[in-house]
């Protein structure tokens, strides 16, 4: 059978559980076409924990240590999604981050398709500043109802990081709170039969954001100096039983758009597991209203784990009030029935000590079953 994921880079993720069935109308004497068979609701459950241990294979572990998290688990068809914004302590190291995973099962075994972000970066002047996540003031997620769209269950999730800092504590020689962005992150969901759409909306708000030069103290760069925002992120394909001894799955090739993976099992059909396609054009908004621009993409890889940089640049100082961008993702799943079982344990509990940050963007991840040397 045929899986696999394809996203445009703006926004992501979830969906819920409950049948509806068709009904097939017969009039006397004429025969009427049947009324179209509404797809069953996707599972959708939210959670909102803080000041929890984390646990791996089950076992409570001091590795790991849940400050505070808010994720939203989407089941349809046989696929797993799973979507979180946390701020947690792992090793000692505290940090906050986004992480998207897509759980599928494979020969009998669970694969993790994990994206992460965990910094924003910008340029301006020739200077580069890192803007951690883990230096908002706060974040939280929120969803709405499920409403059909003729046949197919919809639904949006929205993840917002309020008073991200530019200028970190003790990174420059300004007062961090004097600089700010938002990074709001609305996931549009449609849960088919056979696959789910997640239309990610990219939102960066910079109402409270200011640049300083480096080179003159406490010198603001003057309106109109151009500026270019950028996202980092991670991105790797793992099983979590092999993690620890292992490590993620290698890819066999990448270029700057695309990850390629190759397994050798035993049927030897080509298996699509994961395609992430990035769209490069996004939206500029000022007081003006909005205008079109394109931006770009890197990919750089590393011991199975696949560092991606999506830029947004030609951004004007002071005139730029937000951009928009929005990719979108295609998860392929067997045909939904609905029976999902509610009890079953989540794997995310495993997932913490997959990695440190995560891709959102413009990545294909494709896994091919090949034929075993006779």
């Amino acid at each position: 059978m045929r899986r696999g994921i394809r996203v445009s880079i703006v926004a992501f993720l979830a969906v819920n559980l409950l049948v509806i069935g068709s009904l097939y109308i017969v009039v006397p004497s004429q025969a009427q076409e049947s009324e179209p068979e509404l797809v069953p609701e996707p599972w959708v459950h939210e959670t909102h924990e803080y000041d929890i241990s984390g646990e791996i294979d089950g076992t409570p572990t001091d590795e790991f240590f849940v400050n505070e998290k808010w994720s939203i688990e989407v089941r349809h068809g046989d696929v797993m999604t799973l979507i979180m914004a946390r701020n947690i302590t792992q090793n000692g190291i505290a940090s906050v981050d986004y992480t998207n995973n897509i759980h599928y099962s494979i020969g009998g075994k669970l694969y993790i398709a994990q994206f992460m972000i965990m910094e924003l970066v910008f340029e301006i002047g020739g200077y580069g500043i890192h803007s951690p996540l883990n230096t908002c003031s706060g974040f939280g997620l929120e969803y709405s109802p499920i409403v059909y769209d003729g046949t197919v269950p919809t639904f949006d999730c929205t993840i917002t990081y309020e008073g991200i800092q530019v200028y970190s504590v003790g990174s420059y020689h300004v007062a961090s709170s004097v600089s700010s962005v938002s990074l709001t992150l609305v996931h549009h969901v449609r849960g088919d039969w056979n696959n789910t759409h997640i239309k990610i909306e990219a939102l960066f708000d910079f109402g409270n954001t200011r640049f300083f030069n480096p080179d003159d103290s406490n010198n603001e760069f003057n309106a109109g100096e151009p500026f270019t925002a950028k996202i980092g992120y991670m991105m790797m394909l793992a099983n979590p039983e092999d993690f620890r001894t292992t490590g993620p799955v290698i890819p066999s090739g990448h270029t700057n758009t695309t990850l390629e993976y190759n397994m050798t099992l035993d049927d030897g059909s080509p298996l699509t597991v994961s395609e992430l396609e990035m769209r490069d054009s996004f939206m500029i908004y000022n007081g003006s209203g909005a205008r079109a621009s394109v931006g770009y993409s890197s990919m750089e890889v590393h011991g199975g784990q696949a560092f991606v940089t999506h830029g947004f640049p030609n951004l004007t100082y002071m005139d730029t009030q937000s951009i928009k961008s929005d990719p979108e993702i295609t998860i392929y799943h067997d045909r939904v029935t609905g029976n999902y079982d509610s009890d079953q344990k989540p794997y995310w509990l495993i997932v913490p000590l997959i990695g440190a940050v995560v891709a959102i963007s413009i990545i294909a991840i494709l896994m091919r079953k090949r034929k075993k040397a006779s």
